[in-house]
C-alpha cells in the first residue's frame, strides 16, 4: 500500500531527499530499496556540519547588512526564494501564496543586457563594519583593516538568542568587489581567528544579455574538519528559470548534481521540472519529476519517480501538497524508511536557508 509521510514535503524536498535516501544493493531493473534507512538518515544529518559552524552562523547574520544587499533583490536570490514555499513543509498561507506569486512574476524579468560596473559603492570601500550594541545592528567604524577593494564584516560569538557578544571576536567575513565591465563579481572569505581557518572561500558573479540573466556561485565551506564544495549556476529569462547545482564532498566519495526549471504556465501558476543525480561511490540515484502549483487556489500537484542503478525506488504522486511515496513494484516503505525520509526532508529546509544565506552578501548581483 501506498505510504503517506506524518510531515508533507513538496516537490523539491521530495525529489532530492528521496534520492540522496536511497541506497541499494539493487542493480537491476526492478526494485530498489535503502540498504539501512536509520544509519542513512544518520549520515544525511551528518552531512550539514559543513554549515554548523559558529564563523558561518555569526556570518550569515552578518551578510544581511552587506552593502550590496541594500539595492533590489537580485534574480538569484528572488529565483531561491520563489522555489521556497515547495521546501516549506506546510501549506502556504494566503500571504505567502501572494508573496511567492510575486517573487514569481519578478524572477522572470530579466536585465535587458545591462550590468553595472561594481557591486559595492566605491565610497564604503575599506571600510570595516562591527556590531552596535546600542543600536542592535552593523555599522560602519574607523577600524582598519578592510580590504581595499571590498569591505570587511568583524564576526562575534552569537548569545541564545543569536544576538553577537561583541566581547567575543571569533573571525572576520570579507566581501571584495572583484567586478569587471561586463560582469559583476564579489568574492567572499569567510576566516576564523582561533583556530585560524578559513571556514569559506567562495565567488558569486553575474552577466547578462538583452534575454538572459546568469549567475554562477563557485566556492567551498567548511566546519574546520568536513568541507562541501560547491558550483551552481542560474539562468533567467523572460519566461523560465533554470538552476544547475553540483556538491562534492570528496572525502566521503560524494556526488550531486540537481538541475530544476521553473516556469510559469499560467498566471500565478508555478511549475517545478526535476533531474536530479546522485552518486555515492559506485551507487547511482536519479529522479525525474515535476510539480505544480497553483498560488491563487493553492493546488499542489506532482509525480515523480526515483530510480538506484536503474530499479525503481518509489513512485510519488503529490495531491494537495501531500505526498504520498508507493514503493518500487509494489514493495512497502517501512517505518525506518519514514523516519529516514523525513530526517532528510528537515535537513534540506536547513540547506535551503543556508544556501539563501551565501546569496545575501551579493544580493543585487543582476538586478
Amino acid at each position: 500500500m501506498p505510504a503517506r509521510l506524518h510531515h508533507p514535503r513538496r516537490l523539491l524536498a521530495a525529489a532530492t531527499a528521496l534520492v540522496v535516501v536511497a541506497c541499494s544493493d539493487s542493480t537491476g531493473p526492478g526494485p530498489a530499496k535503502p540498504a539501512d534507512p536509520l544509519a542513512t538518515a544518520a549520515n544525511i544529518q551528518g552531512l550539514s556540519t559543513t554549515f554548523s559552524s559558529p564563523a558561518f552562523r555569526s556570518f550569515s547574520l552578518a551578510a544581511t547588512y552587506s552593502p550590496a544587499a541594500t539595492s533590489s533583490l537580485g534574480t538569484l536570490r528572488t529565483l531561491l526564494r520563489t522555489a521556497q514555499p515547495a521546501l516549506s513543509g506546510r501549506p502556504l498561507t494566503a500571504a505567502e501564496s501572494r508573496l511567492a506569486a510575486a517573487s514569481l512574476n519578478a524572477a522572470f524579468v530579466t536585465s535587458g543586457g545591462v550590468i553595472s560596473a561594481s557591486v559595492l559603492p566605491p565610497a564604503i570601500l575599506g571600510t570595516t563594519f562591527e556590531w552596535n550594541t546600542a543600536t542592535f545592528q552593523y555599522e560602519a567604524t574607523a577600524r582598519t583593516g578592510a580590504p581595499v577593494n571590498g569591505v570587511r564584516f568583524i564576526l562575534y560569538a552569537l548569545d541564545v538568542n543569536g544576538a553577537p557578544i561583541v566581547a567575543q571576536e571569533i573571525g572576520y567575513a570579507d566581501i571584495l568587489d572583484e567586478s569587471t565591465a561586463t560582469t559583476q563579481k564579489v568574492h567572499i572569505l569567510v576566516v576564523g581567528l582561533d583556530p585560524a581557518v578559513t571556514y569559506l572561500d567562495y565567488t558569486i558573479s553575474a552577466t547578462a544579455t538583452a534575454s538572459s540573466a546568469t549567475l554562477a556561485v563557485v566556492g567551498y565551506i567548511t566546519d574546520g574538519t568536513n568541507r562541501l564544495d560547491f558550483n551552481a549556476t542560474f539562468t533567467g529569462t523572460a519566461t523560465s528559470a533554470s538552476f544547475d547545482i553540483r556538491f562534492d564532498v570528496n572525502a566521503a566519495n560524494a556526488h550531486v548534481r540537481l538541475k530544476f526549471t521553473l516556469t510559469a504556465p499560467a498566471a500565478n501558476v508555478l511549475k517545478v521540472t526535476v533531474n536530479f543525480r546522485l552518486q555515492f561511490g559506485d551507487e547511482v540515484v536519479s529522479v525525474t519529476g515535476s510539480e505544480t502549483v497553483n498560488f491563487n487556489t493553492q493546488e499542489d500537484t506532482g509525480t515523480l519517480t526515483v530510480m538506484v542503478n536503474g530499479g525503481i525506488y518509489a513512485k510519488v504522486t503529490i495531491v494537495d501538497g501531500n505526498p504520498t511515496y508507493t514503493g518500487g513494484g509494489g514493495q512497502a516503505l517501512t517505518a525506518d524508511d519514514l523516519t529516514a525520509l523525513g530526517a532528510i526532508f528537515d535537513a534540506l529546509g536547513t540547506v535551503a536557508n543556508q544556501f539563501d544565506a551565501l546569496i545575501a552578501p551579493a544580493a543585487s548581483l543582476g538586478g
